[in-house]
């Protein structure tokens, strides 16, 4: 349902502009320290150290440097906008250093409305046609953002006489020179990524310019999460990849929304993704330079047209970005997918998938093209969690299955675990199909143990291509091991 235009009066928001808001129309600050809090981390412990002995050349990485530093100590550094408004390079940079001016000037009693004019100027260059209309309405003080929903439209038809399942059928093919649009974070830089040794995490100079991909690296010197997808898709092809960086937001409420092509906001953002360091916002709006999830990059997909897009879809606002991706003829993969079942039977003439195998069919790279049969009334069981953060993930599996049996009868059986490794409570109450979460070396261990049992043992995977096992399990088990095909068939 569409809802109406919200006033979001901005005339005063940057002292020195125009008149104070009136107490009314004061929104509550975003509270930077509760990411740290929620997340469990303490900076004192290896962030700070980490941050404060970091040595960069780039006055545009310097300023995040310095942020992540300002939120995690909670010590005001002024002077940060100061690097910022120096920063020289191509309209990406300089429309990223002003934005972060001209959303954080006000948090320094500064005046940010003309560095909110520049970022319009170089958002224009840089072919960002809606950020550019907006962020000139900020700087004069009109700006009203139109929030709107997107309804994701389903249909699944069934045969009367169906006795079988296919799943694994939807496939992308990868072409040389195709255009793909991906997150930041895990893939171009990572500013979390210290928490487990990464390495590069902050190299990248936020340009589109070609770089050997996947620039963010574990401990192991290994790609991972979505950049090691995007690694995979570039071992088959030679693809095009693009970062989909700086992103317009506006908040309705309590909720914070990602626009789309046209500056419409659709898309939930969720609260850590706002709290980051290197996101800068004021009352009502701001703007996120570390992108994460599809939520925050569909309008970057749509202006840079973008053929296929990578990147993180665990909630709702996800999966409704990948919907409407869907409907403008992009396809989309999102290998972290606790969230697909709200796709299943979607309609749009692009192609969307969660975890699925990046392969050659005849010599074509593709991604997915598994298909696996298994009888109706054969029973699937389904792993399932009612844990919370970080053991969540573990329910995807059932999310599917119950979201499928809906439009068909279908015999499952939930087996909850409540931690990992215990993919042996699953697999104790199999007969020949699980579908499942691989997180971990010795689940997979686990998984193909049994798979090499029978040949009629089967597996369907669920967030699980975030993680270095999955891809090995679809190469080395063709005919045993799927996915959560979004558009099953029945026959």
């Amino acid at each position: 349902m569409t809802k109406l235009f919200h006033a979001l009066l901005v005339c005063g928001w940057f002292v020195g502009c125009c008149f104070a808001q009136t107490p009314a129309l004061k929104e509550t600050p975003v509270c930077y320290s509760c990411f740290f809090q929620d997340a469990g981390i303490q900076p004192d412990q290896k962030l700070i150290p980490y941050f404060q002995s970091f040595k960069t050349a780039d006055a545009l990485v310097s300023g995040d440097v310095r942020f992540i530093l300002w939120r995690a100590t909670g010590k005001e550094d002024c002077g940060v906008l100061g690097v910022y408004r120096n920063v020289t390079g191509d309209a990406d940079r300089q429309l990223t250093a002003n934005a972060n001016v001209g959303f954080s000037a006000a948090e320094c009693g500064q005046e940010g409305s003309r560095a909110l004019e520049e970022a319009s100027k170089f958002a224009k260059i840089a072919g960002r046609d809606s950020e550019a209309t907006a962020l000139h309405e900020l700087a004069k003080g009109n700006f009203r953002p139109k929030f709107e929903d997107e309804e994701i439209k389903t249909s699944l038809i069934v045969p009367p006489t169906a006795k079988t399942l296919v799943l694994g059928e939807s496939t992308i093919q990868l072409t040389p020179g195709m255009r793909v649009g991906t997150q930041v974070e895990r893939v171009y830089r990572d500013w979390l990524g210290y928490a487990w040794d990464g390495t590069h995490l902050l190299s990248w100079d936020l340009t589109r310019k070609p770089v050997a991909l996947p620039i963010v690296r574990d401990d192991g010197n290994h790609a991972h999460h979505e950049g090691a997808l995007v690694a995979e898709l570039q071992r088959m092809t030679d693809v095009s990849v693009t970062p989909l960086f700086g992103t317009l937001i506006a908040r309705d409420g309590e909720k914070w929304y990602g626009p789309d092509e046209k500056g419409v906001f659709r898309f939930e953002i969720l609260d850590d993704k706002i709290e980051y360091p290197t996101t800068h916002t004021f009352n009502n709006v701001g703007w996120i330079t570390d992108t994460h999830g599809i939520s925050a990059i569909v309008s970057q997909a749509l202006e840079y047209k973008s053929q296929l897009v990578v990147g993180c879809g665990d909630y709702e606002g996800k999966v409704k970005a990948a919907y409407y991706l869907a409907q403008k003829g992009v396809n989309v993969v999102f290998p972290g997918d606790r969230f697909e079942y709200q796709l299943i039977g979607y309609k749009g003439e692009g192609v969307l998938m969660g975890t699925a195998p990046v392969k050659r069919v005849d010599g074509v790279p593709v991604i997915g093209h598994q298909p696996v049969s298994f009888s109706l009334g054969e029973l699937i069981v389904a792993e399932d969690t009612t844990q919370r953060y970080p053991t969540q993930y573990y329910d995807a599996a059932a999310r599917y299955f119950r979201q499928l049996g809906k439009f068909v009868r279908l015999n499952v059986k939930y087996v909850l675990v409540d931690d990992e490794n215990q993919l042996d409570k699953v697999l104790e109450q199999a007969s020949s199909v699980v579908a499942v979460r691989i997180r971990t070396d010795k689940e997979d261990a686990a998984l193909r143990q049994w798979l090499l049992s029978s040949p009629k043992n089967r597996a369907i995977l669920f967030h699980s291509g975030l993680y270095p096992w999955a891809q090995g399990l679809f190469a080395d088990f063709p005919s045993q091991v799927t996915f959560g095909d979004l558009r099953p068939r029945f026959q």
